[in-house]
């Protein structure tokens, strides 16, 4: 079995030396009978391969109808790496507090697959928050805020986290599937600065793969051309994700326009090999797919420089901010004294105006 996964992971590379062109993927949120329906479209497996795209699908089920569409996509020889999901109790993306739970997932997923006939490209891991925290936070902010001041100290989740998620890495490498992850830049940043405080407050994880793709959404970010300057040209970044063009679990948030997409691919187009592009249900939708076929690369768009010092000097200041969350006790004292004079100062004004009020 392990044979067969390695012969089509590397037919896979082989078939996607595309003009010179970046290869085009695009990651897939949908349940199993949405799944069902987005496919109904006759034109969107023919076009998916004339874009010789591959597709990042999220495993939010194990449904007849996401069994049938992966067999379509493997007949059609579209590639798909398997993106693991989790369900929304259990935090639904990978983080640092349920990397159990993720090698459970995976195992799960890999008994169905070979039971189903289905072939992967490969695993992908998806870091981010705990659902369960976004979900406290909508509901009662303060209720999540006062969980925070604990995590500062608990350096041991990021250690255990890594060491459990580690385990699953070996695990999915003995199966044959090489494994890439989904990050978000700032997780980097900070753990290049040697810091993990804001790892530490959202549980987010940096889990080093041989394929990392930065979630570089200028949709939510904005200063897109500072944004992939920074982070994808600056660094010559190979992989990239873009968008969104819509879906994903929350569907109320902005999405980029067909220039807006336009602009990102041509941003990233000199330097990313892949380009992944969330999410294809969006793309679909809004009837970019076949604007995407023989897309034009050139030229790469004229850069707004103060889009850029802007967006290094977010980045510079989540850095200090980190470095600051680094010492609780030293911050939570500073925070207590400034507050003790604050009270103190309220105070002395409140005696001298009494006096003043005597007097008069």
């Amino acid at each position: 079995m392990r044979y067969k996964v390695c012969l089509f992971v590397l037919a896979c590379a082989l078939a996607q030396v595309v003009n010179g062109k970046p290869i085009l993927s695009f990651f897939n949120e949908l349940k199993g009978p949405e799944l069902k329906a987005l496919f109904a479209d006759t034109a969107l497996i023919p076009t998916l391969q004339q874009l010789h795209a591959e597709i990042r699908m999220g495993m939010l089920d194990l449904s007849p109808e996401r069994a049938e569409i992966l067999k379509r996509l493997n007949d059609a020889n579209i590639p798909v790496v398997a993106w693991l999901l989790l369900p929304e109790e259990k935090g639904y993306w990978f983080h640092s507090g349920n990397g159990r739970e993720a090698i459970a997932r995976y195992k799960e997923i890999k008994q169905w697959a070979d039971q189903q006939g289905i072939r992967f490209k490969g695993i992908g891991l998806d870091l981010e928050l705990d659902m369960n925290d976004l979900k406290l936070f909508q509901a009662s902010p303060w209720a999540l805020i006062r969980k925070l001041p604990a995590r500062l100290y608990d350096a041991e989740s990021i250690e255990n986290g890594r060491a459990v998620y580690d385990q699953l890495l070996q695990l999915i490498r003995n199966d044959g599937y090489p494994v890439e992850s989904y990050y978000a830049s700032f997780v980097r940043d900070e753990t290049e600065n040697g810091t993990t405080s804001l790892q530490r407050l959202t549980k987010f994880l940096d889990v080093p793969t041989e394929k990392e793709i930065p979630m570089l959404y200028t949709s939510f970010m904005g200063n897109a051309d500072g944004f992939l300057k920074v982070y994808a040209l600056e660094p010559q970044l190979k992989y990239v994700a873009l968008g969104s063009t819509g879906g994903g679990v929350d569907t109320t948030m902005h999405t980029l326009s067909w220039d807006d997409l336009a602009h990102d691919l041509r941003m990233v187009g000199p330097v990313a090999e892949e380009i992944h592009i969330f999410s294809l249900e969006g793309t679909v939708k809004k009837g970019f797919m076949p604007r995407l076929v023989n897309f034009d690369y050139t030229p790469a768009p004229e850069i707004h420089e103060d889009q850029v010092k802007t967006v290094q000097n977010i980045r510079s200041n989540i850095l200090t901010i980190s470095k600051i969350l680094s010492y609780p006790t030293l911050l939570f004292l500073g925070i207590t004294l400034v507050l003790v004079l604050i009270v103190w100062g309220l105070c002395k004004l409140g005696v001298m105006l009494y006096r003043l009020g005597s007097r008069l």
